[in-house]
């Protein structure tokens, strides 16, 4: 289509071409997907009149169920969701459209990248399904240059992720606007830092906060490469954004760090007391009838302070561990093995009827 002549040159060719648009539809509905193709072709150009997007616009006002699959699934993205027309029916028809839709990695970057700017509209997110929701636990991805990623972290989508109650959701979609691609708006890392603070804290989520230190670092190694490496896969960089999205994904990892230490603490102290509170409940053994369970042999040792290796302070230590950190665990296990046989060589033998020392057999 010609950019330059007559003004009314071009708006005749663009009413021709909106006449053609019901009969695109039409040709879709029989299987021939060229015609819309090409109609999306001229009409998704940043350059294209605001003419052309008239019949995708009242399309979706409409919300026909008639309308074929794949025409919703590919405008979805290139609506402007904020117009008047738009409301509850309109994001309930493209959610149904969304949910019946074959999932592949193209399907759900269309998805997520149309839930994302819905979401940003106060008066639509509320009609958004927790079913389109639960998408984001499939991991999908955002191509560098979409609107979804653009308004997908403000203030507003922040809080409606976190009002669904739900820390797979949450940690899904920090993973999805967690970008070398996002600057994040200011309102949006506010909400976020409260996020990590009140949604992510206590021993129980160790694993997502684990999760998402290791995206934080990748992030924060991709800004680092510099901007050459960025404009690679996005030509229309702006430099500037580097350091301020630097800063504010470093302050988000400083909170998530604060939090996890916090969280550890408290676990240290944990343990000691339920230890300590064991130790106290513990009866005392009467000697002259024996005990049920068996007890362990009396060992002397050599070291003056030498906790038995398996003792409830270090396996409740271990188990709780094990929830807030399950690497970390492993390798306290490991340790706590290596010091079971330290100790296990410095037991001084004993006779088993005179309790008298015997000396060891060299080696």
């Amino acid at each position: 289509m010609a950019r330059t002549g007559d003004q009314n040159q071009i708006g005749s060719k663009c009413k021709a071409i909106v006449a053609l648009f019901p009969y695109a539809v039409w040709r879709e509905r029989c299987g021939d997907h060229r015609m819309v193709d090409a109609y999306l072709g001229v009409a998704g150009t940043p350059t294209a009149p605001a003419l052309l997007a008239e019949p995708i616009v009242t399309l979706f006002e409409e919300a026909s169920p008639d309308c074929p699959n794949r025409i919703v699934a590919l405008l979805s993205p290139n609506m402007f969701w904020g117009a008047s027309g738009f409301n509850g029916n309109t994001v309930a028809w493209w959610a149904a459209v969304a949910l019946a839709t074959p999932w592949t990695e193209e399907a759900g970057q269309i998805v997520v990248n149309t839930l994302l700017q819905i979401a940003s509209w106060d008066r639509l997110s509320p009609y958004i399904p927790v079913d389109i929701w639960l998408l984001l636990k499939k991991q999908p991805s955002l191509p560098p240059i979409c609107k979804g990623r653009s308004v997908g972290t403000t203030d507003h989508v922040v809080r409606t992720v976190r009002g669904l109650r739900d820390v797979e959701i949450l940690q899904s979609y920090l993973l999805l606007v967690w970008s070398e691609w996002n600057g994040m708006y200011s309102g949006g890392l506010t909400e976020m830092c409260a996020s990590i603070k009140e949604d992510l804290g206590g021993i129980e989520m160790g694993r997502h906060r684990e999760v998402l230190i290791k995206r934080l670092d990748h992030v924060l190694e991709q800004l680092d490469m510099g901007p050459g490496h960025l404009e690679q896969q996005n030509p229309y960089l702006d430099r500037n954004h580097i350091p301020a999205a630097r800063e504010r994904y470093q302050e988000l990892k400083r909170i998530l760090l604060g939090v996890d230490r916090e969280a550890l603490d408290i676990l240290t102290r944990t343990s000691f007391r339920s230890a300590n509170s064991f130790n106290s409940l513990t009866p005392p053994q009467n000697p002259t009838r024996r005990s049920l369970v068996p007890s362990l042999p009396r060992v002397r040792s050599r070291a003056s302070v030498m906790p038995a290796p398996y003792s409830p302070d270090s396996v409740l230590h271990l188990y709780m561990v094990s929830l807030c950190h399950p690497l970390r665990a492993s390798s306290i296990a490991s340790e706590t093995v290596i010091r079971h046989f330290k100790f296990q060589d410095m037991r001084v033998p004993h006779h088993p009827q005179t309790g008298n020392t015997v000396s060891r057999p060299p080696r």
